[in-house]
């Protein structure tokens, strides 16, 4: 037994020899007495960007606009369906010569830098693709992916039902500013698509833009780029449901200038009737805008045509009046006048809400 303690005395000696280098080690690295270790490779430091201190980093964006399936007036969003391609080169992802056999490696994004890039006007996209770099021997890294879900836009109402509206994609930097990095667009990272699934629209690609974003806190800026697709609405479907109709019921209201005025109530059932009409068709195309602050063409219309129903309504009040009280060539002059002046309130009105 005793023999055995003994024994085991050396291995508890040297358990504490251990423990009291690795403690003696750690005071004189404290104190600078520890050697020096080699310079720490740049290349791991994640949060630097590629030629640090130098020229503004070049960073390649492509996108592939494959479909837009929707476009909600009331909430202003737009459903899209797109492909992105973001490219550039980092020389600390190159391998030695000796090594290169021009291969791609596949890279976690959390694992080397990447541009810190987001869609502005995101308000729930889906990502399709597996996350990841492509990097060759050279270190050039490539990421892409596809993308679906809506985008916001702000449009804009003034002219409608004969509106054009700006569909934008909205590419920001979050970190780097324009000292730092800048988008470059490349040809052969974009592509353009001739056929949207988008009813009620004409669109239409139009050019990158490459502009500045500036953060309104601190003033920086940052590197914006803009894909943007133009929306012209096809008003066709407006005017046939819309401004027929209505053109119609103040048609309609014009009759009662054609009847004697002592025929009371056929001529005030009529611009009744004309009012509530008008009313709501009008409500019914409100129904499908944004609540804005200003008045549309259609707006425009809707209370010209109203307000030459009420006028109709009463002349034919004050021309059925005078024919009770034995002026009737007095209420027929006023018939007669107001046939034409009506007819050519219309025309004004019509012009004033969709050319002037």
């Amino acid at each position: 037994m005793f023999s055995l303690k003994l024994a085991v005395i050396p291995a508890v000696l040297a358990r504490s020899g251990v423990l009291l280098a690795v403690v003696l080690l750690l005071i004189l690295a404290s104190r600078g007495a520890w050697a020096v270790a080699p310079e720490f490779d740049p290349s791991v430091l994640l949060g630097e960007r590629p030629s640090a201190g130098g020229e503004p980093l070049v960073v390649e964006v492509g996108a592939f606009i494959i479909d837009i399936d929707e476009i909600d007036d009331v909430n202003q969003r737009f459903n899209i369906d797109m492909f992105i391609v973001v490219r550039w080169q980092d020389p600390r992802l190159a391998l030695p010569e000796e090594e290169r056999k021009g291969q791609t490696r596949f890279m976690s994004l959390d694992g080397i830098w990447t541009p810190r890039a987001l869609i502005l006007n995101n308000r729930g996209l889906n990502y399709h693709l597996r996350e990841g770099v492509e990097v060759d021997d050279l270190g050039n890294a490539k990421v892409k992916n596809r993308m679906t879900g809506e985008l916001a836009a702000n449009l804009e109402f003034q002219e409608f039902p004969f509106d054009t509206q700006r569909l934008p994609v909205d590419i920001v930097s979050y970190q780097y500013s324009t000292d730092e990095m800048q988008f470059s667009l490349s040809s052969s990272l974009i592509s353009h698509s001739d056929q949207f699934s988008v009813e009620g629209w004409h669109l239409k690609e139009l050019e990158p833009e490459l502009s500045v974003f500036v953060v309104p806190s601190d003033g920086s800026e940052l590197p914006r780029l803009t894909y943007v697709i133009e929306a012209k609405r096809d008003s066709d479907y407006y005017v046939l449901t819309m401004l027929v109709p209505m053109s119609l019921i103040i048609f309609m209201a014009w009759t009662v200038f054609w009847l004697q005025p002592n025929i009371v109530p056929p001529r005030i059932a009529i611009s009744t009737a004309s009012i509530f009409s008008l009313i709501a068709l009008g409500v019914s195309i409100r129904l499908g805008l944004p609540k804005v602050s200003y008045l549309t063409r259609a707006d425009y219309f809707v209370l010209g045509c109203t307000l030459m129903v009420f006028i109709a309504l009463g002349v034919a009040v004050i021309g059925s009046r005078w024919a009770s009280s034995d002026r009737m060539e007095k209420a027929l002059r006023a018939n007669a006048i107001a046939r034409w002046v009506y007819l050519l309130m219309f025309f004004v009105v019509a012009y004033i809400a969709f050319i002037y």
